[in-house]
């Protein structure tokens, strides 16, 4: 029994290494190279099963390992457009062409993640029928004479180690066109959807750091070109930008650079169209989650 006792007191009191996290995480990146060789702490390993063996270990080593390991990104989560259906009306003088696509989120097995494949397609039906019902209700309220087309298309925009971007370009033609932006992000390591705000630390001040930012880059922008022209410190302080909210559009550009959205008319005349700013990583590096931004 005292064997037994002097062993687990050695079991708990196994030191381990300071950067084991950064160790782990620069493996797993290894791993995905098949010709490379992967080594970890001091033993050499010739495939991947031997590195979730060395993690599983650790994390019983430690809890505190144990919560790093938890903001690591998941491994081998594939996610792709696998079909999609197309909403096609013409009513008179009206139209409507709306794609909608059908997600698929996988392990690294090729199974289905049912949770994560539903709360992305849910996400998606629930808007694009939102524009279907209003177009169809337009419609009838017209008797189909009002002049009008509404069109949706989509595109994936980021899909890396952490982060999957859908977006969607929505154009609506009526005496005017009207142009607006909405972008779905699944994170794959949760597999919920995110927000603006859940890619910045939960005390930080990212709305205003951001806000004067854009405002700066508004400002640069005007001077340069006289054409150009936002709505700030205007004539009309109601129509004026003041600050980004929690779910600003946004997306991670293929810099790693946050890049902010706004739709038609929000925060310009409607002949600048959708306006997009670029946040340089140095403007949020301190406020940023780990493992958003490369």
């Amino acid at each position: 029994m005292n064997n037994l006792n002097d062993l687990k007191r050695k079991y708990e009191n196994i030191e381990v290494p300071e950067n084991t996290l950064e160790i782990i995480e620069e493996t797993i990146k290894k791993a995905k190279h098949k010709e490379r060789r992967i080594t970890i702490l001091t033993n050499v390993a010739s495939t991947f099963a031997t590195v979730i063996l060395v993690i599983t270990i650790l994390v019983n080593l430690s809890p505190n390992i144990a919560y790093g390991l938890s903001r690591l990104p998941v491994l081998g989560v594939v996610i792709e457009v696998v079909t999609f259906r197309n909403y096609e009306s013409k009513d008179n003088n009206m139209q409507a062409n709306i794609n909608i696509p059908e997600i698929s989120v996988k392990d690294e097995k090729g199974q289905i993640l049912e949770e994560s494949t539903q709360n992305i397609n849910q996400s998606i039906e629930k808007y694009t029928e939102t524009l279907i019902s209003r177009y169809k209700e337009d419609v009838e309220a017209s008797g189909g004479e009002a002049l009008q087309s509404v069109n949706l298309e989509y595109e994936v925009i980021t899909n890396n180690e952490r982060l999957f971007s859908i977006r969607f370009n929505e154009l609506i033609i009526m005496a005017g066109g009207n142009e607006k932006v909405k972008i779905f992000h699944l994170d794959k390591q949760t597999g919920e959807i995110i927000i603006l705000k859940d890619i910045f630390d939960s005390n930080s001040d990212f709305k205003r750091i951001v806000s004067d930012n854009i405002k700066e880059q508004m400002k640069k922008r005007m001077e340069e070109d006289e054409n150009i022209t936002y709505w700030l410190d205007s004539e009309v302080p109601d129509w004026d930008f003041n600050s980004i909210n929690d779910d600003t559009t946004f997306y991670i550009n293929e810099e790693g650079k946050l890049v902010i959205i706004f739709d038609e008319y929000e925060v310009a005349p409607g002949f600048m169209g959708v306006q997009e700013f670029e946040i340089e990583k140095e403007v949020i590096k301190d406020i940023v989650k780990d493992g958003f931004f490369n």
